[in-house]
């Protein structure tokens, strides 16, 4: 998604001793300090992909959310004031648009529900909070039903699809100004500083980007988005891949050649008659000659002892 554009900050949440416990968190904006110094909220929320626990950032006021990424590697370590802290684990937090942490939530009610009431989840109940996010637009999403102080949603899927590909075609611009390999190979290209990468194609960038979005989506949801799209299968693209260019070679063979071939390994087809062998042709020269040296001797026989 969009990023926000600022300076990386620093923010350190640890207690009074060396020992206690300590998260290092690299964020992006402004709007994650107040006035007052209050810090950043880290809470649990559910994933609207996999449906399974994941770490977000309210900012003061519930303003904004952010997801958090953790990178781990072995021999990692972090100094802290004058306290080395031995688990080195890097938490990278970046935006995202709330919509699509309610998106689950609508589709699952299916009817006309205040958005506090939908939004309620006995096993993540900070999930309330995103009430209060800013620009906070669920008619891109949803139809709004009755008062507009009663925040009454009904899911729409035209709308949903509508949403995600603009979502989608925004991702694709981005990549495209960032200049990111997504032909095929791309994985590895994008480790290769090189100037003379001329771009994908337009359904290239969209198939990328749309892998991209489809990380905050359900399956369902990423395939129908997918065919909204008008995005080449890639279940296709395999089984082209995968068909041998012997055996297409062997199709476009004719029969009778096929069929003129000596069986493998030297073994006869008794179901056949075999042919005889061919009689080789003797020219007319060859059998003047053989006429001219019937009943001669040879030369060697003068020389025998009589």
């Amino acid at each position: 998604m969009p990023r926000v554009k600022g300076s990386p900050k620093k923010f350190v949440k640890s207690g009074s001793s060396a020992n206690s416990n300590t998260w290092v968190f690299l964020m992006k904006g402004e709007s994650l300090e107040s006035s007052e110094g209050v810090h950043p909220d880290m809470v649990k929320l559910r994933h609207p992909a996999s449906n399974q626990a994941a770490m977000f950032v309210f900012s003061p006021g519930d303003l904004t959310i952010q997801e958090v990424m953790t990178f781990d590697e072995n021999k990692r370590s972090w100094f802290i004031d004058d306290n080395v802290r031995s688990d080195g684990k890097m938490h990278l937090s970046t935006p995202i648009d709330p919509i699509f942490l309610i998106l689950p939530y609508l589709r699952k009610s299916q009817q006309v529900m205040p958005l506090e009431q939908c939004l309620r989840d006995e096993d993540y109940p900070e999930t309330t909070r995103l009430v209060k996010c800013q620009s906070l637009k669920l008619s891109l999403v949803a139809d709004r039903k009755g008062d507009e102080s009663l925040q009454a949603f009904k899911y729409n899927e035209d709308k949903t699809l509508s949403w995600l590909r603009k979502k989608v075609e925004r991702v694709a611009e981005i990549v495209r100004q960032k200049g990111i390999h997504v032909s095929q190979g791309a994985v590895s290209a994008n480790y290769v500083k090189s100037s003379k990468y001329e771009g994908g194609t337009e359904s290239e960038y969209m198939k990328y980007a749309h892998g991209i979005v489809a990380e905050y989506l359900a399956e369902d949801l990423s395939k129908k988005l997918h065919q909204y799209l008008n995005l080449p299968d890639d279940s296709e693209q395999k089984k082209r891949k995968l068909s041998s260019p012997k055996d297409a070679t062997d199709e476009k063979r004719p029969k009778k050649e096929a069929q003129e071939e000596s069986p493998r390994n030297g073994a006869l087809d008794l179901t056949k008659p075999e042919k005889p062998p061919k009689t080789p042709t003797v020219s007319k020269k060859e059998l003047a000659r053989q006429k001219a040296a019937a009943g001669s001797k040879s030369i060697t026989s003068f020389f025998k002892k009589k």
